[in-house]
């Protein structure tokens, strides 16, 4: 059995041949889904590869995001031009066709970013040219074993480290909200911030995984996988240590214990990574928040927004103005010796970090550094909402900052965040049919009998496939058939597909694609799940006859455009987009009765750090987070080629509102027209002017 250690700096490196990890995984300063970490340059990339060879340990390159065109291009000149890893960690598909023609040596390992939850997933990857499957973080012991019991191909699964609320891969949070895309290594952490309900507290924050205690029931699995990246190396080492030595572990937390265990209706507190989890009810304000960890001679830290006071060690999120949904929203991480800023991590609206260092050897003048001042210079731009300033405090009362570095920060962000000065002519728009996502099967039968819309039905859950064939027989091909997302119990489920032949179908995964190749459909469409940045994605699934595609919500239509040229597309109009997919239950959260019985309840819960209203909305088998105000893009700025319709989602949504929507959306100008009526006046848009990718 392999045990797989992170890296992002040399030290990592070190952790790793002193503690007799098998292999390493890292990844280059772009390119891998940890983007702000230290990640390594060229010349560390080619130094680390030798030495860790030279103690028999393998290397594995992380490739793990989505790619644009010109990145994968750059991709390959880099690895034409240094060191070949052991093994590829991937995720895009069209990066992957690139890798298999110009590096065919090297195997492929299908990232957890790629979303292996079932077997129909690990038969995919391993049809492709995929060597291992790195199981998703989801999973339970028992849905391991039954993938592992019916493939042969290698198989990796994580057993410390953190754990995310949404499915791994299927994460929009933070790109349709205004941030970083996780699928671009960009998370702004939104499930990390405080959240209320009736009480306070990091009520979406999944807790740490530590399953160390599992290891000898995962004898069978190839490679165990410690997450950590941006961690301490002293805490990785002590984990390493901890299976080196076949010590057990204090906790038993992680979904492979079992998505009922009481360990999934539980919070973190703020950066609480080595305590057990508390339970929600112990936090009633967010005054209330001490954490114990060491610090100067084992006395506790106290976070706190209150960055004048002498008291507080930690500032945590200290000078907090309002996040915007309208505004390019920044933060600062600031690292100060003794009262000295030294470093700098700006983190821009794109989830973008840059770095800025103190030139050590400078003689420049210091200057004092005036938070508020910081702040007024750079909200000279009205566009630009500086939301967090974070940094530990010292024992010092002023701080102090080179002026250099300070000019070069403020000129940097002005310059990062400037507007653009594309002007886009108003086109009217009018629209001949608009494509209907719905998952409320007792409003199909007045919405089919409407000449202007087009219904997709979304069959969201494996029951429900299951019992397709009442669907079937009442609306026959008046219809698109979206398939589940999620099966999670890996059954068989193509009998049920077959039910589907000759009816259009709506693919949400490529192993979906793969496992009903032999099926005669009436039309293939892909919905955005599949993902599709770069010409070589959309040429393989050409090739397995998809014929209408879904525009990526995370990037902007121009870009879109690019790509797909005159493909048949889908553009995203309106609606509720789901945010994130999630097997973590709110029951300790909402107190719920009967999942059963309130599954159709929207669940209201506030972010309290950027005062946004989010809503739950449950799934027999898993739940979504929406945003509580919808989605409305204006697509009027742009030349809309006829072979582009638009798609309105009515997730949460009730036939009232949905009836007085369809027929706004009946006439010209109807974007001005929606956005008088309440349910549409405060929504937003996504990414259609400019991308957060």
């Amino acid at each position: 059995m392999e045990i797989l250690s992170p890296a992002s700096n040399m030290r990592h490196i070190q952790v790793a041949i002193d503690n007799k990890a098998n292999a390493v995984y890292g990844g280059l300063k772009n390119w891998n889904a940890r983007n702000k970490a230290i990640n390594f340059t060229e010349a560390e990339y080619n130094k680390l590869i030798t030495i860790l060879h030279q103690n028999n340990i393998k290397f594995f390159l992380t490739l793990n995001i989505l790619m644009l065109d010109n990145e994968i291009e750059e991709v390959i000149t880099f690895l034409k031009k240094n060191s070949l890893p052991d093994a590829f960690i991937v995720t895009d598909i069209g990066l992957i066709q690139v890798l298999k023609q110009e590096f065919p040596n090297v195997p492929l390992h299908f990232s957890t970013q790629f979303g292996c939850h079932c077997i129909d997933d690990v038969n995919f990857v391993k049809a492709v040219g995929g060597t291992r499957a790195i199981l998703s973080r989801e999973l339970t012991l028992k849905e391991i074993e039954k993938i592992r019991n019916n493939t042969d191909i290698e198989l990796e699964c994580f057993i410390w480290g953190s754990q995310c609320l949404s499915f791994s891969g299927l994460c929009f949070f933070g790109s349709l909200i205004n941030g970083g895309s996780g699928n671009r290594g960009k998370c702004i952490t939104l499930c990390r911030d405080v959240y209320s309900v009736n009480e306070k507290g990091h009520l979406l924050y999944v807790p740490d995984m530590d399953c160390i205690n599992l290891i000898s029931k995962l004898d069978k699995i190839d490679c165990l996988k410690l997450e950590g990246r941006r961690r301490d190396p002293k805490e990785i080492e002590k984990i390493l240590q901890q299976i080196l030595k076949k010590e057990t572990s204090a906790q038993n937390v992680g979904y492979l214990y079992g998505t009922n265990s009481k360990d999934n209706n539980q919070f973190e507190l703020i950066n609480s990574r080595i305590k057990p989890v508390f339970q929600a009810n112990k936090l009633k304000n967010r005054d209330d928040y001490d954490v114990f960890i060491e610090y100067q001679n084992g006395k506790p830290i106290r976070f706190s927004d209150d960055y004048n006071n002498s008291n507080v060690f930690y500032v945590y999120s200290e000078i907090k103005r309002k996040y915007s949904l309208t505004k390019k929203n920044i933060s600062l991480d600031l690292t100060f010796n003794d009262n000295i800023l030294s470093e700098v991590l700006y983190v821009n609206y794109k989830g973008d970090g840059h770095t800025f260092f103190k030139d050590n050897n400078s003689d420049d003048d210091q200057i004092v550094l005036d938070f508020n001042e910081l702040i007024q210079q750079l909200s000279l731009n009205d566009k630009i909402n500086v939301y967090k300033i974070k940094f530990i405090k010292g024992q010092y009362d002023k701080y102090l900052v080179s002026k250099s570095m300070y000019d070069e920060i403020i000129n940097y962000i002005l310059d990062d965040c400037k507007n653009t000065n594309k002007v886009y002519p108003i086109i009217p728009l009018k629209l001949d049919k608009i494509l209907l996502e719905t998952q409320q099967e007792e409003i199909l039968d007045e919405l089919v009998k409407d000449k202007f819309v087009k219904v997709i039905y979304d069959i969201n859950t494996i029951d429900k496939l299951k019992n397709i064939q009442d669907i079937i027989d009442q609306y026959g091909d008046k219809i698109i058939y979206k398939l589940p997302l999620f099966n999670w119990d890996s059954e068989d489920v193509l009998p049920y597909i077959s039910k589907l032949k000759n009816k259009e179908i709506m693919f949400t995964r490529m192993s979906q694609i793969y496992l009903s190749k032999n099926i005669q459909f009436k039309k293939k469409y892909a919905d955005y799940t599949i993902y599709v940045w770069n010409k070589e994605s959309l040429n393989f699934l050409k090739k397995m006859g998809i014929q209408e595609f879904t525009l990526s919500p995370e990037l902007d239509y121009e870009t879109n455009m690019k790509i797909y040229n005159t493909e048949n597309v889908q553009a995203l109009l309106c609606g509720k987009f789901p945010l994130v997919y999630t097997r973590n239950c709110f029951k300790g959260v909402f107190h719920c009765s009967n999942c059963m019985k309130e599954q159709p309840c929207l669940k209201t819960i506030v972010n309290v750090d950027k005062k946004i209203d989010f809503e739950i909305l449950c799934n027999t088998d898993y739940r979504y987070v929406l945003s509580k105000f919808p989605v409305l893009n204006n697509y009027s700025r742009f030349k809309i080629e006829e072979n582009v319709n638009f798609r309105y989602i009515t997730l949460g949504d009730n036939i009232e509102n949905i009836r007085k929507t369809i027929n706004i959306l009946k006439e010209i100008n109807f974007y001005e027209k929606l956005k008088a009526v309440d349910y549409w006046k405060n929504s937003y848009e996504c990414n259609i002017i400019e991308s957060k990718s």
